[in-house]
């Protein structure tokens, strides 16, 4: 648990992060977020562990008996 997925380092929030940093507006961005099922809320906290505690690229195959659905 030391190795903590952050909304940084997780690729669906990376590319928004990006377009903050070049100057997309942000009401733009989070508004495509919310289209793409992501939590907008996320781009102020970088560094906050990602919500649902699995990166895009990580293989998730172990974990799928933990979903309810």
């Amino acid at each position: 648990s030391e190795n903590i997925p952050t909304v940084a380092k997780d690729p669906r929030y990376a590319r928004y992060l990006k377009m903050v940093q070049v100057g997309v507006p942000v009401m733009a961005i989070r508004n495509k977020m919310i289209l793409e099922g992501l939590n907008p809320d996320l781009l102020d906290t970088p560094d906050a562990p990602v919500p649902d505690g699995q990166l895009e690229t990580e293989e998730s195959s172990d974990s799928e008996s933990s979903f309810s659905d």
